[in-house]
């Protein structure tokens, strides 16, 4: 038998840029702990008729448009995490964050990173009583993103 070579979400973490420099820091953003990373291509479309019989079905040709990625997470509210999330939110400025994957040693596939400016474009802080308050954030692309390997 072959299973899913598999790895616990326990291992994935939404990380956050201090702007610092030269050395920026990143810290992860506790209490996550639904994480996600999407990638989306755009593309061009275009229906192409066949010159020798008008009459016959077109096609649909496509080429490749822009990318995109966001990053969205969601679980219970740090609460020294806040004033950091809250200011990144306002500022308007560009933040770095980092979509990353912490694989146990000796066992590194995809152990590594994705790394790229957004902003927080979606903040929402829920709470019930009862229970812990939460927080669902949503990170759009303000830039490229890349991947970087640990070594």
């Amino acid at each position: 038998m072959a299973y899913t070579d598999k790895l616990k979400s326990t291992r994935v973490a939404i990380m956050m840029g201090d702007g610092a420099t030269p050395t920026e820091v990143f810290s992860p953003m506790c209490g996550i702990t639904t994480k996600g990373f999407q990638q989306t291509r755009a593309t061009n479309d275009t229906v192409d008729w066949d010159c020798a019989d008008p009459d016959a079905a077109p096609v649909t040709v496509r080429d490749a448009g822009a990318t995109d990625w966001t990053i969205s997470g969601s679980g219970l509210l740090h609460r020294p995490l806040l004033a950091d999330v809250q200011e990144a939110f306002d500022s308007g400025n560009p933040t770095n964050f980092r979509f990353m994957f912490d694989e146990p040693t000796g066992s590194e596939v995809i152990d590594g990173y994705y790394q790229g400016p957004g902003f927080i474009t979606d903040l929402n802080i829920t709470g019930n009583n009862g229970e812990y308050v939460n927080i669902s954030i949503t990170i759009s692309a303000a830039g490229p993103k890349t991947f970087v390997a640990n070594p």
